[in-house]
C-alpha cells in the first residue's frame, strides 16, 4: 500500500472524504492539460485581453503527467492540479533531470533550462536531452562529416538555390560536386527569379553535421576545440543563451 493511498484511508472516514478522493485521482491519473483550463479564446499570453498565466518565474511550476513523474512542461500554481499535488508524497530517490526550471515567459509559464558551468572541451559539443537542454556530458556522433566550420559549405539545396527563389543547404567541402551533381538538373531551370537567400544563415558544423545557421556560433561561444577558450574571469556556461544551446555549446560569461 503506498504512502499516499494509506494517507488517504485514514482520512476517508472523516468528513473530508471528497476532497481526498479528488487528490487520489489527479495523484494516479494524467493531469489535466494546461490549454484545457485556460479560457476559450485565450492563447496564455494575455495578448488578447484576458489573464495572463503568470507574471513572474515564481507563478510556474514544473510538472508530469502525473504527480509523480518528471517535469515534462510548466503550469501556474493556482491551477487545481498543482494544488492536488502538493500533498502527494513520491517514491524515492528522484532521478528526474535537474536542468530545468519553470519561467514565466511572456505570461506563459514553460519550462527552462538551469545555466551552469562545465570544464568539459568536447569535439561535437554536449549532449542535447529530451528538454532540448544541454548536459555537461560530450555528445557522441554515430556519423561525422565535419569537425569545424570551416569543414562545411553554404550550397544549393535544389535547382534553383536561394538566389533563384530555392533554397539553400549546408554539406561537407569534400561533397559540393557530388552533392550538386546528386540534384540532376537541367542546364536552365525553370525557378522564380527572385533572391530569397537569407544572408545571416552561414554553414557551421553542429555536432558531426553540417548546417545553416542564422548568425554562426554566438561571438563567446565555447565546449568545442574548435572555438575559443573563455578568457580571464569568465567560464564556459551551458544554458544560458538559446541560440549556443540549440547548437550544442556553451558561452563564455564573467565568473561569479
Amino acid at each position: 500500500m503506498s504512502t499516499s493511498y494509506t494517507a488517504a484511508y485514514v482520512v476517508l472516514s472523516g468528513p473530508v472524504m471528497r476532497v481526498v478522493v479528488l487528490v487520489l485521482v489527479l495523484a494516479g491519473c494524467p493531469l489535466a492539460t494546461r490549454d484545457a483550463a485556460i479560457a476559450p479564446g485565450d492563447d496564455g499570453s494575455g495578448s488578447n485581453g484576458t489573464a495572463s498565466e503568470c507574471a513572474v518565474d515564481f507563478d510556474c511550476a514544473a510538472a508530469g503527467a502525473k504527480c509523480c513523474d518528471c517535469p515534462t512542461f510548466a503550469e501556474p500554481k493556482s491551477y487545481p492540479a498543482y494544488q492536488a499535488c502538493t500533498g502527494v508524497v513520491c517514491p524515492m530517490p528522484n532521478t528526474c533531470p535537474t536542468n530545468v526550471r519553470p519561467a514565466c515567459k511572456l505570461g506563459r509559464c514553460e519550462l527552462a533550462c538551469v545555466a551552469s558551468t562545465c570544464a568539459l572541451s568536447c569535439a561535437d559539443g554536449f549532449v542535447i536531452d529530451a528538454a532540448g537542454c544541454l548536459t555537461c556530458e560530450c555528445a557522441q556522433v554515430a556519423t561525422r562529416e565535419c569537425l569545424a566550420g570551416t569543414d562545411c559549405a553554404r550550397v544549393r539545396a535544389d535547382c534553383c538555390g536561394c538566389t533563384l527563389g530555392g533554397a539553400d543547404t549546408a554539406v561537407p567541402t569534400s561533397q559540393i560536386a557530388t552533392h550538386d551533381a546528386s540534384l540532376g538538373c537541367p542546364q536552365n531551370p525553370n525557378c522564380p527569379q527572385v533572391d530569397t537567400c537569407a544572408p545571416a544563415l552561414t554553414p557551421e558544423c553542429v555536432q558531426g553535421a553540417c548546417e545553416l545557421i542564422s548568425g554562426g556560433f554566438p561571438p563567446a561561444a565555447c565546449g568545442r576545440p574548435d572555438l575559443m577558450d573563455c578568457p580571464a574571469g569568465t567560464v564556459c556556461t551551458i544554458n544560458s543563451d538559446d541560440g549556443a544551446t540549440a547548437q550544442g555549446v556553451g558561452v563564455c560569461v564573467p565568473a561569479t
